[in-house]
């Protein structure tokens, strides 16, 4: 498994509330044919540049009902370049450079093929 090895991250909110994300990463909010669609997804990125992915689901995002968040982190960088998100049955990636938020896709592959077209797009 290609899962970041962080022994954690401390969030602060707005609102100057901390939330602390443990380094272990067990994609609670993952079932397990979606955890191993990651893990799968992630050894075989790992050539195009993207080195890793955390479970940011206890993060407070203010999202009512989301079952999964997870970032997609790119080699060398230090912020996620990708968020996705379940909600209910759907899926959906917000690329964090620009904001950009997909259309609700039915399954985790089909969302994180949409990250390899966005790499190859760029380059």
């Amino acid at each position: 498994m290609n899962f970041a090895g962080f022994d954690g991250v401390r969030f602060t909110t707005g609102r100057g509330e901390e939330t602390w994300v443990p380094g272990a990463q067990t994609f609670a909010g993952l079932e397990q044919a979606d955890r191993k669609a990651l893990s799968d997804w992630l050894d075989r990125a790992g050539a195009r540049g993207i080195d890793a992915a955390m479970d940011l689901s206890v993060r407070p995002w203010g999202i009512t009902g989301a079952g999964a968040v997870v970032g997609i982190f790119e080699a060398g960088k230090d912020r996620a370049s990708w968020l996705v998100v379940r909600h209910g049955s759907g899926w959906t990636l917000a690329r964090c450079v620009d904001g950009f938020v997909s259309d609700v896709m039915a399954s985790l592959p089909a969302i994180l093929a949409l990250i390899d077209v966005d790499r190859a797009l760029r380059g």
